[in-house]
């Protein structure tokens, strides 16, 4: 009882105690609660175990179970011998589990590329509309350095993932730039096979530069009409590998 008398003491709206009913999702609807309301801000420090434990009252298990779904949805974080923090809770921070979703998730190539059209044509054309000189700069070095690369997949492919994360960043939406980031990295290992096949390179170059003179020129509608047909390429490489794999093809 103490500790929680010292909870209240310092401001911090204490819960009662908790049913053993759904322990732990009521830990976190708790937690969570306090967030919304402004009780716990970015970079605070929660009580140690211990204090939790009785805050809370419910067993040493429960709330590690708790904790541990916390952390996974980005919400606190462990810092070694340092104790548990609220995290800076940024869009990037939070949607993190989508990234392993999306890895994870069985979902077919028709709807991973519906889903990527929908979310890379709008972040092209939010990057035609608010690409900075800088930005312009960084798009031509890249497409300059695509001429180094034009046999080397693996060069490629590294310049590929720079290029579609610069266009995120340019979008400036964080929630776009993840959900993006995870459509892109969902069939990788087909990918990694189809970049071996011949003329893909040059045309997702011919691709990129069209991406890049379009932000170049401000043409929300252009860049949308370039990214649409890249992906469209991106995805008939893929189907071609796919069906290569199935039927032994190396």
């Amino acid at each position: 009882m103490a500790k929680r008398a010292e909870a209240r003491s310092l401001g911090v709206a204490v819960p009662g105690p908790i049913h053993k009913q759904d322990l732990r999702q009521r830990v976190v609807g708790r937690i969570v609660e306090l967030i919304r309301t402004g009780n716990l801000r970015p970079g605070d420090r929660l009580p140690p175990e211990r204090e939790l434990v009785e805050i809370f009252s419910i067993s040493r298990p429960s709330l590690r179970e708790a904790m541990r779904a916390l952390s996974t949805l980005g919400i606190v974080e462990s810092r070694h011998g340092g104790g548990t923090f609220v995290t800076d809770l940024d869009a990037r921070t939070l949607l993190a589990p989508l990234d392993i979703f999306l890895q994870l998730a069985q979902v077919n190539i028709e709807d991973t590329f519906e889903s990527r059209r929908i979310i890379e044509i709008e972040i092209v054309r939010k990057a035609a509309t608010q690409a900075k000189r800088a930005d312009i700069a960084d798009l031509k070095e890249m497409i300059a350095a695509h001429a180094t690369i034009q046999k080397d997949p693996v060069g490629f492919r590294i310049l590929d993932s720079r290029f579609h994360e610069k266009l995120s960043s340019i979008a400036g939406n964080a929630v776009l730039q993840r959900i993006a980031d995870g459509l892109y990295n969902m069939d990788l290992h087909i990918r990694r096979r189809a970049t071996a096949e011949p003329g893909l390179i040059a045309q997702s170059t011919e691709d990129h530069a069209g991406i890049a003179a379009a932000i170049a020129a401000h043409d929300p509608e252009r860049a949308a009409a370039a990214m649409a047909q890249h992906l469209t390429h991106i995805k008939e490489s893929t189907k071609r590998t796919m069906a290569s794999q199935k039927f032994g093809v190396v």
